[in-house]
This record gives C-alpha cells, sequence and structure tokens, in this order.
C-alpha cells in the first residue's frame, strides 16, 4: 500500500528541494506561514543568513535523495517484472557417456 505513495513523497522532496536551493527566503517564508499559522505577524521574522545558507544546504540533500528515491523507484519496478527462466530442461531424457 505504501509504495504507491513513495514517488509522490519522492516527488514532494524534488520539488521542495528545488525551491529551497534556489529560492531559499522564499522557502523560509512558505515554510513560517504554513508553521506559524497560529502566531502575530510570522511575516515580519527575518532569517540570518546562517539560516538561509542551512535552508539551501538542506534543499540539496532533499533534492538529491528525491531524484535518488525516484531513480530506485523505477529500477525496482524494472526488476519486478518476471523473467523467463531456463535451466536448460527440455523435458528430455539426458544420456551420459561414462
Amino acid at each position: 500500500m505504501i509504495q504507491r505513495f513513495l514517488p509522490l513523497g519522492y516527488a514532494w522532496m524534488v520539488v521542495h528541494g528545488l525551491l529551497a536551493v534556489f529560492l531559499p527566503k522564499q522557502a523560509i517564508k512558505l515554510n513560517g506561514k504554513l508553521l506559524l499559522r497560529g502566531y502575530d505577524n510570522p511575516g515580519d521574522l527575518e532569517p540570518k543568513e546562517w539560516y538561509v545558507r542551512s535552508t539551501r544546504i538542506t534543499g540539496l540533500g532533499m533534492l538529491v535523495t528525491g531524484v535518488t528515491g525516484l531513480l530506485a523507484g523505477q529500477l525496482a519496478e524494472e526488476d519486478d517484472e518476471p523473467e523467463e527462466l531456463s535451466d536448460g530442461s527440455d523435458d528430455e531424457p539426458v544420456e551420459l557417456d561414462i
């Protein structure tokens, strides 16, 4: 059941990672709006430079993890396809000279 949702989660990680790598301040503001919804004036908060850099590095990790997960999922799907196994038996007796 959870296997169906893994590609969706990995795709979300790729999108969020791209946003955090290329637009870290906007990603911080978006997360602030979502996480600090019950607080007064969360838009007035200004992130420090180390936090912006940290967000960019975290986004790079999310991007790499998401792409790796998507590629691994595709490889796993290819491996799940049944292959015809031939054990060499043709249902005929084999004669051996000793």
